[in-house]
């Protein structure tokens, strides 16, 4: 009788097995034809996929040089990454002004606009390359003794990417404006593997900062060859008329736009450069490092949504239905990171970049939670840029501004950087949300 019950009970359990598989099988099938039919979460999981593991060997990259480099040394390759990051607005805004042109014509099948505005850009783009290097070059001394660096040629060697990221930004432009994710996040990959490779060899043979923003250079040369893959089709097509001036009106919105995210974002670590010891910048640009993986995690959301936006937009439809879409992801990639970020800041900084660096684990969760802010900041002002709304643009630069005089004022400790930092994006939050809220017709009535 014994025998038999269990036996029974084996049954039962096999059988409740079997329909929970079958259950959790049904799920996942459901689930994955819900995101082949929306094509903004199908867009992107391969963005998110592609970002990931982009993300992931950038990390390695961070992670090496963080063990390879000295502290010091550590924290100028953080203030010369925020400097480029700064100086390639333009590059930027090409590359973004390029997305909403691409996405208008692609909705409104139009491909010989999209190869004119591809031959334009990149002609004139090509003299703007050499001037802009030789006026990096020129400043390059003064960039230097205000950040505190020994020599200009790490700035130099930086410089060079801007002879080719001029017309790299048009390739890239086109390529997401296409929303050809696919290959973007193939391309991305390539060049993040590259410049991992080249900077553990450069650093390896002595070169130090020279050799781990030598591999940045490197890396981007290659990324440009790349991006002409996508675009050959492009080739077949034959020129026609293409308004460029109105292109040239958008673009002044969108590089105050992007001038002012970025700053949001990076005059922090350079300013704590100016003003900090060589020790406490290399920490700060540690904690840079690790409050950045939330803007990664979550930038791709914004990427599939200024496209998707600017093509919905054009088509008449509701842009604003993708923004909510575009939040709700945001919101729960950053705030999960976050709550981490409080949780075991030491654990996360032992694993991620070493021991040395544990002095910021107090410091981690409020950083994190300011590029959490950011992030939602990049994500509406991009929203705004794809529907042509340039007041977005102004509003994230009274942000940005405030931070920038309050750290002059105030630069006595980290706690004060990471106080105003949390509430200048905080200001530019509410000013935007606020924006949207007045121009709510964008909004689906239904």
């Amino acid at each position: 009788m014994y025998r038999s019950i269990r036996r029974a009970n084996i049954s039962r359990l096999g059988f409740t097995f079997r329909l929970s598989s079958s259950m959790i099988s049904r799920i996942v099938r459901t689930s994955l034809d819900r995101i082949r039919q929306d094509r903004f979460l199908s867009n992107i999981v391969i963005l998110l996929c592609g970002s990931l593991a982009v993300g992931a060997v950038n990390y390695l990259y961070q992670f090496l040089m963080a063990r390879m480099l000295t502290v010091a040394v550590y924290g100028e390759l953080q203030t010369l990454l925020a400097i480029f990051t700064v100086t390639a607005i333009p590059t930027a805004t090409l590359a973004t002004v390029l997305v909403k042109y691409t996405a208008d014509f692609k909705a409104k099948n139009q491909p010989n606009k999209i190869y004119s505005l591809f031959l334009i850009l990149t002609k004139k783009t090509s003299v703007a390359a050499v001037a802009f290097f030789a006026l990096f070059a020129i400043f390059s001394g003064q960039i230097a003794r205000f950040i505190n660096l020994d020599s200009v040629w790490p700035l130099l060697i930086l410089g060079i990417v801007f002879l080719f990221s001029f017309p790299s930004s048009i390739n890239l432009g086109i390529i997401r404006g296409l929303q050809k994710f696919k290959e973007l996040s193939v391309i991305s990959l390539i060049s993040a593997l590259l410049k991992v490779a080249f900077s553990v060899l450069l650093v390896k043979l002595g070169f130090a900062i020279n050799g781990a923003v030598g591999a940045i250079t490197l890396a981007a040369l290659v990324s440009y060859l790349l991006y002409f893959y996508p675009l050959k089709f492009l080739f077949k097509r034959q020129k026609e008329e293409v308004q460029v001036k109105e292109i040239g009106r958008y673009s002044f919105p969108v590089f105050f736009s992007l001038l002012f995210i970025a700053l949001l974002c990076n005059v922090d670590i350079i300013l704590v450069k100016h003003f900090f010891s060589a020790q406490t910048a290399g920490e700060f640009g540690a904690l840079a490092m690790l409050g950045n993986v939330i803007y990664f995690m979550a930038g791709p959301v914004a990427g599939v949504m200024f496209p998707m936006a600017a093509d919905a937009h054009s088509s008449l439809k509701h842009p604003a239905k993708i923004l909510k879409k575009a939040i709700c992801l945001t919101a729960l990639i950053g705030l999960g990171i976050v709550i981490f970020y409080f949780i075991i800041p030491d654990l996360i900084i032992n694993i991620l970049i070493g021991g040395k660096f544990l002095a910021i684990s107090k410091y981690l969760g409020w950083f994190g939670l300011s590029m959490f802010l950011y992030s939602l900041v990049a994500l509406l002002a991009n929203y705004f840029l794809s529907v042509g709304k340039a007041m977005g643009a102004y509003l994230v630069g009274i942000g940005s501004l405030l931070q920038i005089v309050f750290i002059y004022i105030f630069h006595t400790s980290l706690w004060q950087i990471i106080w105003i930092m949390n509430g200048s994006m905080l200001l530019a939050l509410f000013l935007l949300i606020f924006y949207f809220i007045r121009i709510y017709y964008l909004c689906p009535k239904n």
